[in-house]
């Protein structure tokens, strides 16, 4: 692990082999259950509930520290990010950066904003949505993680998640494959931006804590993952009619291949199913077509 304190970026070895990575482009999360130690998970609830002391290891240049406390009592209580305590074990997590390095290339950006999503249990579930800003593209610039420092099963209604609903606007459609981000202490979730999700409805009593952030992109995307010798990408499953070709998109963007990529549509690469005899016709070719991101034709392809 190579920490910039002064450029607040990250380096390392990356984690994720092509099929994980694959697997974000596809399914637009990653969950990492219970890997933030107890100690941690405490000592953050008892920072956001006022519990302990701030005790922040540098303070930003033009803010008091008036301008400290108030943002620690906000809903981003962002000043979370100056305790090192919480930059060592949660931030820069071991088995989360490992994956984040994998998706974001190197000297990865550390987050300058959290948003605190509080919520006094039972309550009813928030409606499907997908984030402010949001954009649809093969472009990776940045990844969302999500983090609940105390056990979080159904009861307390965790972030429910839509896979696969990155790649373009769902809202309209009552969802019927639903993943919950239930899981022990400590649980992260990576996150595209862009994917629809709610916080689900809780029926037990208590206070429920989850923090949201993002990691940046400092560098041009290129393939400089875990390469696994039995990924072929001309095989490879990128996902059913009308995802494939997006979850492609990305992936050939993720390998700094964006420009290059076109399909021909039909039964032609990057679709394919388990019944046919031999590889999709399509792969690699020079004129053809892109996905249409923003929705603006009825065939799914931009002119």
């Amino acid at each position: 692990m190579n920490f910039n304190s002064d450029e607040r970026t990250f380096d390392c070895e990356p984690t994720l082999s092509d099929f994980k990575v694959l697997e974000f482009c596809r399914e637009g999360h990653l969950m990492l259950p219970g890997v933030v130690p107890d100690e941690i998970n405490r000592r953050t609830c008892d920072y956001l509930e006022g519990k302990i002391p701030a005790n922040p290891s540098w303070v930003p240049e033009g803010m008091s520290e008036e301008d400290l406390v108030r943002i620690r009592g906000s809903h981003e209580p962002s000043t979370i990010f100056l305790e090192d305590w919480f930059v060592e074990h949660v931030l820069l997590n071991p088995q989360l950066v490992g994956a984040i390095r994998s998706l974001l290339g190197r000297y990865v950006g550390l987050p300058v904003l959290v948003s605190h999503h509080g919520v006094e249990c039972p309550a009813e579930a928030q409606g499907w949505h997908h984030d402010a800003d949001h954009v649809f593209g093969p472009e990776l610039n940045f990844v969302e993680v999500f983090y609940f420092p105390q056990d979080t099963p159904i009861e307390l209604g965790p972030t429910e998640i839509v896979p696969s609903s990155h790649i373009r606007n769902s809202r309209g459609s009552e969802p019927t494959n639903i993943v919950t981000s239930d899981g022990p202490a400590g649980t992260l979730g990576i996150h595209h931006q862009s994917i629809m999700h709610r916080r689900g409805a809780s029926t037990a009593s208590g206070l429920r804590h989850m923090l949201k952030y993002s990691y940046w992109r400092s560098v041009p995307p290129e393939r400089d993952w875990i390469k696994d010798p039995d990924f072929d990408p001309r095989t490879a499953y990128f996902g059913g009619h009308t995802l494939a070709r997006y979850a492609a998109h990305m992936y050939y963007w993720l390998c700094g291949r964006g420009d290059d990529f076109r399909v021909i549509g039909g039964q032609g690469w990057p679709w394919r199913t388990e019944n046919q005899i031999g590889p999709s016709y399509g792969f690699g070719v020079k004129k053809g077509y892109l996905p249409d991101w923003r929705g603006d034709h009825d065939d799914g392809y931009a002119r």
